[in-house]
């Protein structure tokens, strides 16, 4: 496999990556890193696959042990994953998350101020 072969594969990745998911960062490996759980297990382990490959694909004795099949392998479990999620979806998800917790949040510190005004002889 040619180094320019991943570096394209890596790219595109990275790339989907910031699209669909919002994910920063300067490389594969971090973004990865970042995505954490938002990714499965199959598809974080393939794009850990590509990160390792990126890695080898440096050197030019590296890269002649790269398994060409589980770095196509890796790719297209990738992409499949990724240009499945909808972006505008994952928006909404996360708004919701953020209205859920807020509301939460107003409403345990508004108990515990009647709980302390009651307590104080207030109410």
């Amino acid at each position: 496999m040619e180094k320019v072969v991943v570096e394209q594969l890596v790219e595109r990745v990275f790339v989907l990556l910031r699209e669909k998911l919002g994910m920063r960062g300067g490389s594969l490996e971090v973004r990865v890193r970042r995505a954490g759980r938002s990714l499965p297990r199959q598809v974080r382990l393939a794009a850990q696959e590509l990160v390792n490959a990126e890695r080898m694909s440096k050197e030019p004795k590296m890269l002649l042990r790269l398994d060409p099949h589980r770095v196509s392998t890796a790719y297209s479990v990738c992409i499949a994953h990724l240009e499945a999620i909808d972006e505008k979806a994952v928006k909404v998800k996360a708004a919701f998350g953020f209205a859920a917790s807020l509301i939460v949040q107003v409403l345990v510190i508004g108990g515990i101020a009647l709980a302390v005004l009651r307590w104080r002889g207030f109410l």
